[in-house]
């Protein structure tokens, strides 16, 4: 169609997540013909510069809480529809939600991303503070949207309980980029390096590892291995405590994990979920790297139901265990897992494909 859009991107998030990463990713996918405004509150998210994007930044009002922060950004978006003419708004967060009966009552098209599986069992033990309560606004307003982008089919089946299918499109997140393949250099010969990356929330897993390894320790299979933890979060100081006599790393948050792919020989995302499509899953696997994950059905979606990579049961230590020590013997599953790994990336997660989708989406 190759038609301008005005769009608002909302992002209220108050520290830089992989949501943050999408709505950057998502700033440099985008053609020219889209104006955007970018309204956010994080100081880390920035994106690039282009003379189509102009950032609206609220982080004056970071410790102003949601009931604050939503109405502002409700009086915003009708002073930008009214000077500039939007006509789309695009929210990136779970309470932002709340905007979407007013897009639609502003006049504009109410569009929402969705990056996790909405929560039915309530697991009440790593939900966030009054979590319960977002989940709540979200199955409630959720389906005054016009359109829900969710990042894969897993998202998108957990939302058809309370979304007409219609208004769900899945576009998988993808990786900006392809980065050169690490070549695979371990053939037994040297110490096995795992690597985590993410946020230390209890949630996340990285528990599961020590846990592994120390059943490894048990079975006097330790010396090969070694791990490096990237991220920080509320359960660093419990998880060091845990590593204790173990050959553990803890390197803390970095913006640019690359050097850490490029140095490892297996990552492993042990998340208990729920997920959407963790980011760092897809680069792990842009970067070649074998990778073992926990079976939630997303890491089930991206291997191709575990073709290319190694799954284990979900919050089962043992079974992950199993699937280290099958690496442990078995050295040339490094590099065979690692170059299916890349190539379905290759073949599903390229920017290519997600730009045509949203643009085809979007009436661009």
């Amino acid at each position: 169609m190759n038609r301008s859009r005005k769009i608002a991107l909302v992002d209220l998030s108050t520290m830089f997540t992989g949501g943050q990463s999408y709505i950057r990713n998502l700033v440099s996918l985008l053609p020219d013909n889209a104006d955007l405004w970018l309204i956010k509150l994080s100081p880390e998210l920035s994106v690039e510069p282009r003379i189509n994007v102009r950032t609206v930044d609220l982080g004056f009002a970071l410790k102003w809480g949601r009931p604050l922060q939503i109405p502002m950004t409700m009086m915003l978006l009708a002073w930008l529809k009214i000077t500039r003419g939007i006509d789309t708004v695009w929210v990136n967060g779970y309470p932002e939600i709340a905007l979407m009966p007013w897009a639609r009552l502003i006049g504009c098209r109410a569009i929402a991303t969705r990056h996790l599986t909405l929560i039915t069992d309530k697991p009440k033990w790593h939900w966030i503070r009054n979590g319960w309560r977002v989940h709540f606004l979200y199955e409630l307003l959720a389906p005054t949207a016009d359109k829900i982008f969710c990042v894969s089919e897993a998202v998108a089946d957990s939302l058809k309980k309370r979304v007409r299918p219609e208004k769900l499109t899945v576009i998988q997140n993808w990786i900006p980029a392809l980065p050169e393949p690490v070549t695979p250099t371990n053939n037994g010969d040297r110490p096995l390096r795992l690597l985590f990356v993410g946020r230390l929330m209890r949630y996340k897993g990285a528990f599961l590892i020590l846990d592994a390894m120390r059943q490894l320790n048990a079975m006097g299979g330790l010396s090969g291995l070694s791990l490096t933890v990237v991220g920080e979060g509320e359960e660093r100081e419990p998880l060091e405590k845990e590593a204790t006599n173990l050959n553990v790393k803890f390197a803390g948050f970095h913006a640019d994990p690359s050097s850490f792919y490029k140095q490892a020989d297996v990552f492993v995302n042990p998340t208990l979920g729920p997920e959407g499509l963790p980011l760092v899953s897809l680069d792990a696997m842009s970067y070649g790297l074998p990778c073992i994950f926990s079976d939630l059905p997303v890491h089930k979606e991206i291997t191709r139901n575990g073709t290319s990579a190694l799954l284990f049961e979900t919050g089962n230590p043992e079974d992950l265990r199993r699937s280290i020590q099958l690496l442990l013997e078995t050295p040339q599953l490094i590099h065979t897992f690692g170059r299916l790994a890349r190539e379905t990336v290759e073949a599903n997660n390229g920017p290519d494909f997600a730009r045509r989708r949203y643009v085809e989406e979007l009436g661009l």
